[in-house]
């Protein structure tokens, strides 16, 4: 690239400038006007004096002598000429919309507020908008401040939690060794008094044996008196130990009991620590989610070019472009193939579909080659989704019968490459879009009759399986050539145009579980016939057209 500044380039300004502005060396219109003295040939002030730098003292066009020095400026004609063409902003693929005097450029691109600027929070870097940077870093602020905030209050909390759990196994530990002591003192008491007992009962019967006969009924009662007392000592022993039973085992279900809400706690306080780190780390910026992956991107309205973009080199590259212009068709990947199904080839609608090989590395040189599988019809503004080894084929504007189909078809990507009908929606549909969860197919408003005023806010869903066809909760508005993409359980709405054809800037997302569905942020572009997808954490969406039918080349991300 040039170190120096060149001309403007013609294609930023709104009416054709006239030949003769045009500098002679970088022939873009000139900037900053000056020319040789004898011929009065004119350059851009930068391309001349680079020129005059590298290369001989001439001048390039008629080879007199010339220098830096004798360089004079352009008639004020030429001056007063360019200075009154109007230009867009430096900044129109940012979003800039203005177009001012090419005298009043500089003022206007200072003050701009789509010029870029780079995120000063630590760890960011990305560039934006000017216009964005207060909301872009205050939504840094606040993000950090509330997760640190959360963090600080689940730590202390944590610590507290801790803290009581620690005092309330001592006290249980206490109450434990209490019991067992007393128990224990409470055996050891047992076992005395039954030695005593022994003893006792031994010395009864030696007396016995030394006793006379005489004193016999004595002795019977006081050996009927010591058995009842011997007895009732058992009773109130046995009593002592089923109580210290009861005592013992209350006492090891409330350990366990503690033990078990100790670990519920502590897998509680851990779950929730690992839910704050999983959202720290999808909210970081480069997540390494993005790498490896990439889009294709394939024609569009009056293009055959087909690129592919690296997420981990950030950058595009070109691939081979298609035999034809193509537009409203749908594309899906299939053993290592991208291919491209039906829509407008070079203005006609078609039935054929066309492949190309990008797996495992994309060679710009590959050719794209006719599929042997074939549409049902010459489709376009239909929409497909592969399930197995088939293609499932949704509605479209059908050429053969110049009316919009109803139709689902099974199309088999396996010879024969059968075609069958297996179902149909309430309403015919085009321009509408389709998702696959499972062995189920979503289908998203669209228009009925190829009208404005026929937009469909409806949602559909197929079961593959069953064959059949029902009904789900609408979108909340009725949409249709706007982009889809899968998150979840969820499918994200983007763009489209409504029933009154205007294009949208709205993203919706939709729950496929529920049929609920919320608004989320708007894109910074109106676009319509766009299309979208994900890296790693961030939804894409590309090109499309804006309201005033300009074929927009801009990207814009959204990061969950």
């Amino acid at each position: 690239m040039a170190a120096y500044d060149l001309g403007y380039d013609e294609e930023r300004f709104v009416t054709q400038v006239n030949r003769n502005f045009h500098c002679l060396i970088c022939l873009n219109v000139l900037k900053n006007p000056v020319m040789c003295q004898r011929n009065e040939h004119c350059f851009c002030r930068g391309c001349i004096t680079e020129h005059l730098r590298r290369n001989a003292q001439r001048c390039p066009t008629c080879a007199e002598n010339l220098t830096v020095a004798t360089l004079t400026d352009a008639p004020r004609m030429v001056k007063d000429y360019l200075s009154e063409l109007p230009i867009h902003c430096d900044n129109q693929d940012r979003g800039c919309q203005e177009i001012i005097q090419l005298q009043n450029l500089g003022v206007h691109v200072a003050e701009c507020g789509f010029k870029p600027v780079v995120c000063v929070h630590q760890g960011c870097g990305m560039t934006i908008n000017e216009r964005d940077r207060i909301y872009h870093e205050s939504e840094h602020r606040k993000l950090q401040c509330h997760n640190c905030d959360e963090m600080s209050k689940l730590m202390a909390g944590m610590q507290r939690d801790l803290a009581k759990l620690q005092t309330n196994v001592t006290t249980v530990e206490t109450k434990v060794d209490r019991n067992m002591a007393n128990m224990e003192n409470n055996v050891a008491n047992i076992e005395t008094n039954v030695a005593n007992m022994k003893i006792g009962m031994n010395n009864m019967q030696s007396n016995m044996t030394t006793l006379n006969m005489n004193k016999v009924p004595t002795m019977q009662i006081n050996i009927r008196k010591l058995q009842r007392n011997t007895e009732a000592n058992f009773e109130t022993v046995k009593s002592e130990v089923k109580e210290l039973e009861r005592t013992l085992n209350h006492v090891n279900d409330g350990y366990e009991n503690l033990k078990v809400t100790l670990l519920e706690k502590i897998e509680g306080l851990e779950k929730k620590q690992e839910e704050i780190s999983s959202d720290v780390r999808h909210i970081s910026i480069g997540s390494k989610e993005q790498q490896g992956t990439g889009i294709v991107v394939a024609g569009g309205l009056g293009e055959t070019s087909v690129e592919i973009y690296n997420a981990s080199q950030r950058s595009w590259s070109l691939l081979e472009s298609m035999p034809g212009k193509r537009f409203q068709a749908s594309s899906f990947v299939y053993k290592k193939h991208v291919t491209i199904a039906g829509g407008y080839c070079s203005a006609v609608a078609v039935n054929d579909m066309i492949r190309t090989n990008i797996h495992p590395k994309p060679d710009p040189s590959t050719e794209w080659k006719d599929f042997s599988a074939k549409l049902p019809g010459r489709l376009v503004g239909h929409t497909s989704v592969l399930f197995n080894d088939s293609l499932y084929m949704t509605g479209g504007w059908n050429e053969d019968e110049e009316a919009c189909s109803d139709s689902i078809h099974e199309v088999h990507l396996q010879p024969p490459y059968a075609v069958e009908l297996v179902g149909e929606m309430p309403e015919p549909r085009e321009g509408h879009c389709t998702e696959l969860f499972n062995d189920n197919i979503f289908i998203f408003g669209g228009n009925k009759t190829g009208m404005n005023q026929h937009k469909l806010s409806s949602v559909e869903f197929f079961d593959i399986n069953r064959k059949e066809c029902r009904e789900l909760k609408p979108l909340p508005y009725p949409v249709a050539h706007m982009a889809t993409v899968k998150w979840s359980d969820n499918v994200l709405v983007i763009g489209g145009t409504d029933n009154h054809g205007k294009v949208l800037n709205t993203v919706v997302i939709y729950n496929v579980k529920t049929g609920e569905s919320h608004m989320l942020p708007p894109m910074k572009h109106k676009r319509k016939g766009c299309t979208a997808s994900v890296l790693g954490n961030t939804i894409v969406v590309m090109g499309g057209a804006d309201d005033g039918e300009n074929i927009l080349k801009s990207v814009e991300g959204f990061r969950f």
